[in-house]
């Protein structure tokens, strides 16, 4: 049975990529689906090794010489899911639901972010609307870097022009240029021991998430921050071994759960008590923006564990690693122009990594900061990795496309369109690199709560959306 109205093909198709897993590193089954696609339409298509697809259709009658015009959407979403779900990301169609016009998921992130981008790409690929030549660039990997992107190749594109499908600033607006940023490993190798005697859970749990460009300026809680916090304060009247960390998903997620299990000898009444003391102060801090934070402190089973003077270093830097807002722009409201998410935190066979994303408007304040996490990893004899680097991509004053935009949302909606600066990662720097000279716009529907399973799409914004996007491939 269908959830959404296949009428809209925009919807349709919305549903259709739902039904295909997709998470990042894992969109070989979209392309697949891509594929047929444009066979079926009778569309010529690029396909390359990682899995990236550009599909071409011709300008329709009347609009032969206007020019070609890039689309782009990427396939690749974040699978987060709430603790209690049992859903399979590698297996499962996405669960959707419609309550009260808002489209959702049950239990795990909706993959709006970016099937929203794909949707409308596919729906104007099969309508016969009035458009110049269409080139429609479904790239992956987006979520973990923009790597598709860098795959890309100049000459496969003759357009000058391009809309980006990823960000639609509430449906209301444009966005104007974007943050660039790297990620950053930092691997500490350990020895674990056999250990007997009392072991603790220590569990974070409750707090919002959300997007590392988009939230991270909304003082949502860390669950690795918190976690360390909490070890730190208990660590201070009794000997801990760590056993187990595992906290956060994805690189560009602030983490909303971490899990810490460590050994003592200690009483467990001084344990609990240095526990119940940090959880209160931070239950304190953080009560209006994390109103259902939960930290919960319980007997767990001993296995081998991280000699106590190792375990203290890792505190330390768990208590030492810095994450959230760096610097604000005073020129736009709001506008965050460098940030560190400190994400996730792994125990392997001998080690213990942390992995970080970092954002930045300029990319001066990127290196500062991927350097002082390098001065902070040697400190404490740690290796450091830094990888998928992308660019920023800087306002254009003279954007004749956004000029056409704003005055095609006027005559569609009757407001005034936004114009917005976001500091999250978007591919537009990648393909102004790629291809000098291009002209940038980018459009999207109201959505809410990306990278989390609150994740929801406003479905009439999602119809608005589509309607102004003919529309302005109309006006090209």
């Amino acid at each position: 049975m269908n959830v959404l109205n296949h009428d809209k093909l925009h919807q349709k198709y919305f549903e259709e990529i739902s039904r295909i897993p997709r998470a990042s590193y894992k969109e070989e089954k979209c392309a697949d689906y891509l594929v047929e696609f444009a066979k079926e339409h009778g569309l010529a298509y690029k396909r390359d090794a990682l899995h990236n697809v550009i599909i071409y259709k011709p300008a329709s009658e009347g609009y032969e010489d206007h020019g070609a015009v890039i689309l782009q959407g990427h396939t690749d979403m974040v699978c987060e899911k709430n603790a209690d779900c049992d859903h399979n990301f590698d297996t499962d169609p996405i669960d959707l639901y419609i309550e009260d016009g808002i489209l959702k998921a049950r239990g795990t992130t909706l993959g709006a972010d970016n099937g929203m981008g794909c949707a409308y790409m596919l729906a104007m690929l099969a309508m016969d609307l009035p458009h110049p030549a269409l080139e429609c660039a479904f790239t992956v990997q987006e979520e973990v870097g923009l790597l598709g992107a860098f795959e890309l190749k100049a000459e496969d594109f003759t357009a000058k022009r391009y809309i980006n499908l990823d960000f639609g600033g509430g449906g209301t607006g444009t966005c104007t240029t974007s943050a660039g940023g790297e990620m950053i490993g930092l691997r500490k190798f350990v020895e674990f021991e056999e250990c007997e005697g009392n072991a603790y859970r220590l569990f974070v749990t409750g707090l919002k998430g959300g997007h590392s460009g988009g939230c991270i300026n909304q003082e949502r809680g860390n669950s690795l921050k918190i976690c360390g916090r909490i070890l730190k304060e208990i660590s201070g009247s009794c000997d801990m071994r760590i056993v187990k960390l595992d906290g956060g998903l994805k690189n560009n997620a602030i983490p909303r759960e971490c899990e810490a299990v460590f050994a003592s000898g200690a009483k467990e009444e001084d344990i609990r008590t240095a526990f119940e003391k940090m959880a209160a102060q931070i239950r304190n801090e953080i009560k209006f923006q994390e109103p259902d934070f939960e930290v919960v402190l319980e007997k767990a089973e001993c296995g081998p564990a991280i000699c106590e003077e190792i375990s203290a270093e890792i505190v330390d830097l768990m208590y030492l690693l810095p994450t959230g807002l760096r610097h604000r722009s005073l020129q736009i409201e709001d506008l965050p122009t460098a940030s560190e998410n400190l994400a996730s935190v792994r125990c392997g066979a001998d080690y213990v990594e942390f992995q970080y994303s970092l954002r930045a408007e300029k990319m001066s304040l990127r290196d500062m900061m991927e350097k002082e996490l390098c001065l902070l990893a040697g400190m404490y004899d740690m290796t450091i990795d830094v990888y998928n680097k992308f660019p920023s991509w800087e306002f254009n004053p003279d954007s004749a496309m956004r000029e056409t935009l704003c005055r095609v949302y006027k005559e569609q909606k009757g407001t005034e369109m936004s114009l917005i600066a976001t500091h999250g990662g978007l591919e537009c720097g990648v393909f102004c690199d790629m291809i000098p000279g291009l002209d940038v716009v980018t459009l999207g529907a109201a959505t809410e709560g990306a990278h989390t399973p609150q994740e929801q799409m406003d479905l009439e914004s999602f119809d608005q959306t589509f309607e102004i996007l003919a529309a302005f491939l109309k006006a090209l």
